[in-house]
């Protein structure tokens, strides 16, 4: 089976607000610190990521060249998340559920292109981490 990957240039359509960087950032920050909490998510972020300042700011990278096509953001997703055993489809559908409520809260305006956009990345990565189980 061929790999399925996600490219983030492609366009996930057009917010109906103007997307800034404070906002990326703001919305990084709030869904993180959120997410760290989470019965389900906070165990796996907190045992696999050392340098959470390092995470913020790959995770700002990523959305900034994601929404406004910065082309800030060079790294690989899918091999970072597939180095963490025991990620399920339950856990990609918590981080989409907490996202679109932190993305509806922090930017109201523009939380179906976050949301759509996060919803393609994790089902990309989970579609190719089954194909690779296979």
């Amino acid at each position: 089976m061929p790999s399925i990957s996600l490219n983030i240039s492609e366009p996930a359509g057009e917010p109906q607000a103007p997307v800034t960087e404070a906002q990326i950032a703001e919305l990084v920050d709030t869904f993180y610190a959120e997410a760290r909490q989470d019965d389900l998510l906070g165990p796996i972020f907190m045992q696999h990521v050392p340098d959470w300042d390092k995470h913020y700011d790959t995770m700002r990278r990523f959305w900034s060249s994601a929404v406004l096509r910065t082309g800030t953001y060079s790294g690989r997703p899918y091999e970072a998340h597939a180095k963490i055993p025991g990620l399920e489809q339950r856990h990609f559908d918590r981080w989409q559920q907490l996202f679109t409520e932190v993305t509806n809260r922090v930017v109201p305006e523009s939380a179906p292109v976050f949301q759509d956009l996060g919803r393609r990345m994790g089902m990309s990565m989970l579609a190719r981490m089954i194909a690779d189980a296979d």
